[in-house]
């Protein structure tokens, strides 16, 4: 056989393989037949560090970091890189940020925020061009029913979620019959309310005004005064409040003379452990519910908290619990992947499927990829000179569209 003869026959079965290979790659997708990549997985995390909510940013970071130090940045034979970007709380801002990270710095997946509006603000951008989204705050309450896509997933709570046991809890269990809300006027602060008096009014409560102050009030002696005029027809005021703007209303609550007048039932955002040195005795005495407690006595639960104290010399806030959980669900997944975040199909998948005994208690996930959760009632006591939420009493199995049983 000559050596032209040679060359055709090789030429001729190399071309017959390439063919038959990119048939095969173009059938299956190129997940079946494409090595799983060697290279760190990128995580984008996306948190406000400036304005109103910057502690409750910064919390949810050092709680999301805190997970993937313990298993030293790395799963399934893969190195996680965490590249951070501020959103500034700012619905504007989100697309922004997203897209620097999808498209520039090629992550893998997206995590974080806080705000609901930066939430709503990235769906469509994070739906269309299939990035997963682990959220890990932000409670905007259509991501996980009308406007779900099977690329966002929720470990914290729909805004609305838990009030809708604290609503319940109100009536049936605290007594009370007539109550205002005070809350921000965004979307958080109305889905929460809504929440809240969807169960309060079909137990029989009633709603004698609502105030909705502009998220990052400074003085809030007009929205107060409007407190004091209703005192005598009221049992209590429901309250949300987050980040500084929940240091400031409980101190004015009390400054203006109304915390010993109608008592506040709110939720747990607004007496957040991580604002109680600031709040002082202000915050003493207020009964709140919320899914998480650092007073919470779990074996889960003492090691988060031990070592969130050791790492950054504080006790942990629900959004540092929630970041923590947000990377463990992310890990999780990746190892039931074997690594291979790339088939997303299988990685979804996976993320549906994980369950844990988190700090908070038992988590998964419902079939709308929100977290199924317990909502505990709290008081804010002192321990030992140390102002805490101790838990009282709780709520099991709250998701999204929970209703009492009869």
């Amino acid at each position: 056989m000559s050596g032209k003869t040679q060359s055709q026959i090789f030429i001729t079965v190399l071309a017959a393989l390439v063919f038959f290979g990119a048939l095969l790659f173009g059938l299956d997708g190129g997940r079946s037949w494409a090595a799983p990549a060697t290279g760190p997985i990128k995580i984008g995390f996306m948190a406000p560090y400036v304005g109103v909510y910057a502690k409750p940013g910064k919390d949810m970071d050092n709680g999301f970091k805190l997970y993937l130090e313990e298993i030293k940045h790395q799963v399934a034979g893969r190195k996680i890189q965490v590249i951070t970007e501020d959103t500034e709380a700012k619905p504007e801002i989100g697309p922004i940020k997203a897209r620097k990270l999808v498209e520039k710095d090629k992550v893998n997946l997206l995590a974080g925020i806080i705000h609901s509006g930066v939430a709503y603000s990235i769906r469509d951008y994070v739906d269309a061009n299939k990035i997963p989204l682990v959220l890990t705050n932000a409670g905007a309450a259509r991501l996980t029913a009308q406007d779900r896509s099977p690329y966002i997933f929720r470990v914290s709570f729909v805004n609305g979620q838990q009030d809708l046991a604290g609503g319940w809890y109100a009536y049936e269990k605290a007594g009370i019959r007539k109550v205002i809300i005070l809350a921000p006027d965004y979307s958080a602060g109305h889905e929460k309310a809504d929440g809240f008096l969807k169960t309060f009014k079909a137990a029989g409560g009633q709603v004698v005004a609502e105030i909705y102050p502009p998220l990052s009030t400074q003085d809030y002696a007009p929205f107060l005064a409007q407190v004091t005029s209703k005192l005598g027809s009221v049992d209590a005021v429901w309250a949300f409040f987050a980040g500084s703007d929940s240091i400031r209303f409980i101190k004015q609550y009390e400054e203006y003379g109304l915390k010993d007048k109608v008592k506040l039932f709110v939720i747990g955002d607004t007496v957040d452990d991580s604002f109680l040195p600031s709040m002082g005795d202000a915050a003493l005495g207020v009964v709140n519910y919320l899914h998480y407690a650092a007073t919470l006595d779990t074996p889960e639960n003492k090691k988060f908290v031990a070592a969130y104290r050791k790492k950054y010399n504080e006790d942990p806030s629900l959004f540092s619990e929630q970041g923590y959980v947000g990377a463990r669900v992310i890990v999780d997944a990746i190892k039931a992947v074997k690594g291979n975040v790339e088939d997303k199909e299988k990685f979804l998948e996976a993320l549906r499927q994980v369950k844990f005994e988190a700090p908070r208690g038992p988590f998964r996930f419902d079939k709308f990829q929100n977290v199924i959760e317990t909502v505990y009632i709290r008081k804010v006591d002192k321990i030992g000179g140390k102002l805490q939420n101790v838990v009282t009493d709780k709520i099991p199995d709250v998701d999204q569209f929970w209703t009492p049983k009869k």
